[in-house]
């Protein structure tokens, strides 16, 4: 896949979250799992790993358990009347779990465990960024609600179609914080004129917006320098995995800005 189709990916990626954000969290889940189960089954060609499919099995039963136990602490926190603290709790326990059965896998190879620290390392970082993705459900819990996460979406967007460029590293950076920062105040301006800002003032919602956007923009410009010198990021499942990771990783810094700012 060429930069433009990857970037394409993200684009549609980022619009079926920000839609499934206002659909509640039952409809967040199956929207974070085909997400996480996109970086389940390129990450091992991304990144050339041995044991393949066991490492996609792995990657993708830690993001269905991250995925539902997000999902169940969502809906419990709901029921109680407390949306905001401490639906995320669980995420340390799901990521010391996904650790052990890291390593678990590994135990269980026979092809006498060729490049065993790469290919647990590789996998544990799989790990950390399917379990970042889950947080999406938990964005709209935030005061800041469902309209948060296209917000975020938009910026990762914009930058992600910057990075799509054949622009050298050293121009992509400083243009995406820029474009970031941007597309981040633009839409937070928007919630607000559009009537979607609920309780919280428009300066806030434009200053989070430009966080977002800025972090979105060091991210992806992050995530670009990594996957454009791995050799397999343009074949089919490995460029899925580059179009969904940035996305994933993007769930943990929406659901900080949606409690830490607005």
């Amino acid at each position: 896949m060429s930069p433009s189709a990857t970037a394409t990916a993200t684009f549609a990626l980022a619009g079926l979250l920000g839609l499934a954000s206002f659909g509640g969290p039952w409809v967040l889940l199956p929207a974070v799992v085909l997400v996480g189960a996109l970086v389940a089954v390129g990450w091992p060609d991304l990144l050339d790993l041995p044991a393949r499919r066991g490492t996609t099995a792995l990657l993708a039963l830690v993001t269905v358990a991250a995925a539902a136990a997000t999902t169940a602490a969502v809906v419990s926190a709901r029921a109680r009347g407390t949306e905001v603290a401490g639906v995320l709790g669980h995420a340390p326990a799901v990521a010391a779990l996904a650790l052990l059965a890291a390593f678990t896998h590994q135990l269980l190879r026979r092809d006498g465990r060729p490049r065993l620290v790469e290919s647990v390392t590789a996998a544990v970082a799989g790990q950390a960024v399917v379990v970042l993705g889950s947080a999406w459900i938990a964005v709209p819990s935030t005061y800041a609600g469902a309209t948060l996460a296209p917000v975020v979406l938009a910026a990762v967007v914009a930058t992600a179609a910057v990075s799509a460029t054949s622009w050298p590293l050293r121009v992509v950076g400083p243009v995406n914080l820029l474009v970031g920062g941007a597309a981040g105040w633009l839409a937070g301006v928007l919630v607000v004129v559009l009537g979607g800002g609920g309780i919280v003032s428009e300066g806030r919602w434009a200053a989070a917006g430009i966080v977002a956007g800025v972090g979105a923009g060091v991210l992806v410009s992050a995530w670009r320098a990594l996957s454009s010198r791995l050799p397999a990021a343009r074949t089919v499942p490995a460029a899925l995995a580059v179009a969904a990771a940035p996305l994933a990783l993007a769930g943990g810094g929406a659901y900080l800005v949606g409690r830490l700012l607005l």
